[in-house]
């Protein structure tokens, strides 16, 4: 391996592990920021929001400017907005000033999921399923790190410098990145067809970046799902206290989550990439039948969605890399936004189950995303039997 090719891997993984770290300071910044400023709870939930909206807005203008501008510039261009922004967290006065650096922060989220999964589609030649679990492993990683050291700074410091501290290791890598040389797709062997550089636009008018994109979408909707509206479900169907089981729901699910991307991916080599997907969503709705019909005891059964929710995003993403081979890079950013934007909707649509048929259906509807998963994983088989040509 050469020397570029070790920085790019550096890159690669410190950079995710920079994504988990600092979008989950929110766990110890958002309260804080609502006691700080005086905010109502309507406020707040329109500060969520829009960071919400900013990392699919990003998501969007990232996929289009690395069409237009190659991974490279994409990478650095969130680079210089995850510093802008977090400079603007410590230095801004009054609510909306800080808003809006977290709005940049949050931009710079957007920009690097797109351009992070461009670039492991450069790098991650052999072993993709392997390396993307693992990649995502690092994210899982900074997650976890991620509370116990933004509490402990923001204790001594205050919530600003929770963000501000964090600007030394973005710098490292910024400067990494800048100096080190990135693969131009017309390098790799299977890239060498002669064909013109696909655009995002003809990436979104493509039926196949459509039908990864539902399947995806899916995906998150039954991991993020299960998480977001878990403790609720606890809460209001079985009466268990949220600061204790609910909270140890999403404790270990996040331990079987993270310990799942740093250890199945050898697994997932050997069964085959479909095959794991397979395997990994029966598996989730197995799961969901019986944390269901236990009731109260499925708290303890739940968790365990971690370790095959943990594999769907990194290892689907690798089976499009494969797929689309040489076009992966603006592919796999439009399959990015669009899923994003659907596992939304889905999010909404479950508020709206929770309202209209109770609490209880609303974190049960979840098994049904599970089995169109299963449903979506069988029709992209078939499809996948006709070549991508580019």
């Amino acid at each position: 391996m050469t020397k570029p090719s070790r920085l790019l891997y550096l890159i690669l993984f410190g950079t995710m592990f920079l994504f988990g770290y600092i979008e989950n300071t929110k766990g110890v910044s958002y309260p804080l920021i609502k006691a700080d400023f005086g905010i109502s709870w309507e406020e707040q939930g329109v500060l969520v929001s829009v960071l919400s909206f900013s990392y699919v807005l990003f998501c969007l203008a990232g996929g289009i400017f690395l069409g237009s501008f190659g991974v490279r510039k994409a990478f650095i261009a969130g680079f210089i907005f995850m510093i802008a922004g977090l400079v603007g967290v410590f230095i801004l006065r009054g609510f909306l000033p800080a808003a809006a650096a977290l709005f940049v922060v949050s931009a710079s989220f957007g920009l690097f999921e797109v351009s992070m999964n461009a670039l492991a589609t450069q790098v991650f030649i052999t072993r993709t399923a392997l390396l993307m679990n693992i990649l995502n492993f690092f994210y899982g990683a900074g997650s976890i790190f991620s509370p116990r050291a933004a509490g402990t700074i923001a204790a001594a410091l205050g919530w600003r410098s929770a963000y501000l501290f964090s600007i030394p290791l973005v710098l490292l890598f910024f400067v990494i990145s800048l100096f080190t040389r990135f693969p131009h797709p017309e390098e790799r062997e299977q890239e060498n067809t002669g064909t013109k550089k696909v655009s995002f636009l003809t990436a979104v008018r493509t039926p196949m970046v459509w039908k990864f994109s539902l399947v995806l979408g899916l995906m998150m909707a039954v991991e993020i799902g299960s998480v977001n509206w878990g403790g609720l479900y606890f809460q209001e169907v079985y009466h268990l206290d949220p600061k204790t089981r609910g909270a140890a729901f999403i404790s270990n699910f996040y331990i079987l989550f993270t310990l799942s991307r740093l250890l199945s991916g050898f697994a997932i080599e050997k069964i085959g990439y479909l095959r794991s997907l397979f395997i990994a969503a029966l598996a989730a709705v197995f799961i969901f039948i019986l944390g269901i019909v236990l009731g109260p005891g499925g708290v303890d059964i739940l968790p365990g969605l971690g370790i095959f929710a943990a594999i769907f995003w990194p290892t689907l993403m690798a089976v499009a890399m494969g797929y689309f081979r040489g076009d992966a890079p603006v592919m796999t950013s439009a399959i990015i936004v669009i899923a994003g934007t659907l596992n939304s909707g889905i999010q909404l649509l479950i508020g709206f189950i929770n309202r209209l048929a109770g609490p209880a259906w609303g974190y049960r509807s979840n098994l049904f995303y599970a089995l169109l998963v299963v449903g979506g994983l069988i029709m992209l088989s078939r499809c996948m039997r006709r070549p991508y040509k580019a």
